[in-house]
């Protein structure tokens, strides 16, 4: 019964920020960060999630970069909006435009979205980002593209680090560990339970071209790795039986 109103809770939030954020979205960006905190403090609230947070100290203030976090439940977007301290923009794929309120809102502000079957569009709307970045902009981007459902980092896709390395700017790693316990892939419920966020070092790029980007991928990999506090972060039932929960997430 606990999780029917749970649902109908985040129906009802849902559609009341969603709507508020299409409207706000029009008139400013950052009116879409105050409407997305807010909307998820709701939820997170309302279901029994609680988040620490480490590192805070590593996050510059009044430079733009790319913040790339690993992506193994729905939460970890909350989890960096209610972090974070800045005012950020995602990068996200066409297809979450479809979704409504939350996809719409994306769509109608000014987030960027990559159309990533028109590798043209694609490639622009990368190209446009490293504008914005260098002029101070925070862009949030989960470089596995999609979740993982093991907690497993996935291969990583090279538009962010195109965007990182074309614009100059820091990449900052960020991990959470402990959502994919909370509401794991292709699962709707929510369970009640904390969660940590843990921001790393900055990596630079600033002397790095597109050649560097395979090594820097596996930089920023291993950093991401070595934020998981294995207090938090255990692979699901069906994954435990495999893999050790409290060593090294094994790479996919």
């Amino acid at each position: 019964m606990i999780y029917v109103i749970r649902y109908l809770l985040i129906a009802l939030y849902t559609i009341f920020w969603g709507v508020l954020g299409c409207v706000l979205a029009l008139i400013n960006g950052d009116l879409v960060v105050w409407v997305g905190r807010s909307w998820i403090r709701w939820i997170f609230a309302t279901c029994g999630l609680k988040i620490e947070v480490e590192g805070l100290e590593n996050v510059p203030d009044g430079q733009g970069m790319v913040l790339m976090s690993n992506h193994q439940s729905a939460l970890d977007i909350g989890a960096l909006v209610l972090t974070y301290p800045h005012p950020w923009r995602f990068v996200f794929k066409r297809e979450i435009a479809y979704i409504p309120f939350f996809g719409w809102v994306m769509a109608l502000s000014d987030q960027i979205m990559i159309d990533r079957g028109n590798r043209a569009k694609s490639v622009a709307s990368l190209r446009k980002a490293a504008n914005r970045v260098r002029d101070g902009v925070n862009v949030m981007i989960f470089p596995e593209g999609t979740r993982s459902p093991t907690g497993a980092l996935r291969e990583f896709k090279s538009g962010g680090f195109h965007l990182a390395i074309d614009a100059g700017v820091p990449i900052l790693p960020v991990t959470v560990s402990g959502s994919i316990q909370l509401t794991p892939k292709h699962s709707f419920r929510v369970e009640s339970g904390t969660m940590k966020v843990t921001y790393g070092v900055p990596i630079p790029t600033a002397d790095l071209s597109t050649e560097d980007r395979q090594e820097l991928k596996a930089q920023v990999k291993q950093a991401i790795e070595a934020g998981f506090d294995w207090d938090y972060q255990q692979l699901p039932d069906s994954q435990a039986s495999s893999s050790d929960a409290r060593g090294p997430v094994p790479s996919a």
